[in-house]
């Protein structure tokens, strides 16, 4: 056992039914507080517990507590990223998000009706106004798939791997 390392959080290159002894899976099951594993998480330090919401809770009229999760509530897993102590604390998560991407056209008349890149032309309409023969009212959409792989979620290249913490029993 390595003492020193308790607590210690990290994605391992097992199958959580795999995993070495001591290490569990950071999904925050819960473990009754007088097993050996939920007095390991009980001794981790008050700050410890609290950047990882690891809490005391009764169920069934038992005492439980919980290991880290590393999983949003819908089921997807956090990118581990670094804090810098100061304006951002370890156990704090960040909401996804993207660069903003935005794109503008006024009410314009073309005479071409190409589009490229992430634009598509829609719809024309001929001619854009009366007694003009050589212009179109264009419509056009912005679809960043045309140009950019795309998913339900940001992400990076990645590889899995579990997700885990080191309790030592």
């Amino acid at each position: 056992m390595f003492k020193d390392a308790i607590g210690d959080q990290r994605l391992m290159p097992f199958r959580r039914d795999e995993l070495p002894f001591g290490w569990y899976f950071r999904n925050g099951d819960n473990y009754l507080l007088s097993s050996p594993q939920g007095q390991a998480l009980n001794n981790l330090s008050v700050n410890y517990k609290s950047d990882h919401k690891i809490t005391i809770k009764t169920i069934n009229g038992q005492q439980y507590i919980n290991v880290p999760t590393a999983f949003a509530p819908d089921g997807r897993g956090f990118f581990e990223r670094a804090v810098n102590g100061t304006t951002r604390q370890v156990g704090s998560w960040e909401d996804d998000a993207i660069r903003n991407i935005t794109a503008r056209f006024g009410n314009f008349i073309t005479s071409d009706r190409d589009a490229s890149g992430a634009f598509r032309v829609d719809a024309v309409a001929s001619p854009a106004y009366g007694g003009n023969a050589n212009g179109w009212h264009t419509v056009l959409s912005f679809d960043a798939s045309r140009v950019a792989p795309i998913a339900n979620e940001n992400r990076a290249i990645n590889i899995g791997g579990t997700p885990v913490i080191y309790l030592g029993v």
